[in-house]
């Protein structure tokens, strides 16, 4: 079954788009499960939508749900390459989950604090079942550290048969030798474009543990994994429907402290960030959030249109920046403290808009006494560049 990714598309088929939506849930109402029957027996689009599940990364979802639901409906050319896609997925992530708890079991013989995030780990604690939570191709292992031990991380994580192939502003990427699995080590949870003041050590006070590949690992409990995934997938401005899924499967959890969720909201400044994902786990994954988390986060006429516009733009496919970070204008009214919107636009845009670079230096020469001139020739430069073309 070829990975290919649907074209945009101006209007929701709403046949296909209803299926998405219906199957994209652990918990099965009645309701729904008469609407996914009620759907099946009309003209739907096969392709179209595993298409659009593979897009959002819930096939496992889908195939799961159409399965125990209505399996005599659906056509066999269709439910026996997803029963296929799916024990394959389900065997890769039993893989990664045993590789996860090995390389975990290294950096603690280390006494390295280390915690596994996202991925194996969070399909377990979320769903009780870590093939639900369906992985794309280049997915990989993520492990959070403490900064001060990334030297020693490094060669941990390296003496397990990885090698370093990339850096950026907060992980290293390794690879694993002879084969095309990633591991990522992190030490912040975010980029600095959504980034909580004091990440990670603000999203490690509480842990508990959990079973996973036959042994047992540090987790993040459900009310610090709804403000770090909230982080995350506003980074990526929610366009995947897996992010969504996520967010909708901790509402529904009886065993949340909503408390601890909107005290630490409001102290990192997250509030509209985690409204966003209520109001996108109600509209279109149908799952309302508890009403007094509700009332206390403020769902304000910022989170309302924010939520919309990702609306518009979930069944498109998404351009080729989404992996890095959403656009500027959204992480801007995303925050809700203006204190955030000034650092943000000051450091993240402002800052390295203004710096000089070598284009600036091979512009004019100037003498390196004199080089904060170079401040000045900057927008001198690009005013010309601009006038020129």
């Amino acid at each position: 079954m070829a990975e290919t990714l649907v074209q945009p598309c101006k209007r929701d088929p709403p046949v296909e788009a209803d299926l998405l939506f219906t199957t994209a849930r652990l918990r099965m109402t009645t309701e729904i499960a008469d609407r996914i029957r009620v759907a099946v027996r009309k003209e739907v689009n096969w392709i179209y939508l595993v298409q659009l599940a593979m897009q959002h990364e819930t096939t496992a979802l889908l195939y799961w749900n159409l399965q125990r639901v209505c399996p005599e409906s659906v056509p066999p050319g269709i439910l026996k390459p997803l029963a296929a896609r799916y024990q394959a997925q389900a065997e890769e992530v039993q893989y990664r989950a045993k590789e996860l708890v090995r390389i975990l079991g290294a950096f603690e013989q280390q006494g390295i604090f280390a915690l596994a995030y996202k991925g194996p780990s969070l399909a377990q604690r979320l769903y009780g079942n870590i093939s639900l939570r369906e992985f794309s191709k280049s997915s990989d292992l993520d492990i959070i550290v403490y900064e001060s031990d990334l030297p020693t991380a490094r060669a941990v994580i390296e003496s397990q048969g990885y090698r370093e192939q990339e850096r950026t502003e907060r992980e290293l990427i390794f690879r694993q030798h002879g084969g095309e699995r990633f591991l990522e080590l992190h030490w912040h949870f975010s980029t600095h474009l959504c980034r909580a003041p004091g990440d990670p050590g603000c999203f490690l006070q509480r842990l508990e543990v959990i079973p996973l590949a036959g042994a047992t690992v540090r987790s993040l409990p459900l009310e610090v994994y709804f403000l770090v995934l909230s982080l995350h997938a506003t980074k990526h401005k929610w366009r995947k429907l897996k992010l969504i899924c996520d967010v909708a499967e901790i509402l529904a959890s009886p065993d949340v402290d909503w408390d601890y969720v909107v005290r630490e909201a409001d102290k990192l400044g997250l509030k509209r960030m985690l409204a966003l994902g209520i109001l996108l786990a109600e509209n279109p994954l149908e799952c309302v959030g508890p009403a007094t988390l509700m009332r206390r986060l403020n769902l304000d006429r910022t989170a309302r249109i924010l939520a919309a516009e990702c609306r518009r733009e979930l069944l498109n496919e998404p351009d080729e920046l989404w992996r890095f970070h959403a656009d500027m204008k959204f992480m801007l009214q995303v925050r809700e403290r203006l204190s955030d919107r000034m650092n943000l636009f000051l450091w993240e845009w402002l800052w390295p808009t203004t710096m000089p670079d070598d284009e600036d230096r091979r512009f004019v020469s100037i003498p390196p006494s004199l080089s904060v001139l170079y401040y000045f020739v900057r927008p001198l430069r690009l005013a010309w560049k601009e006038i020129s073309q």
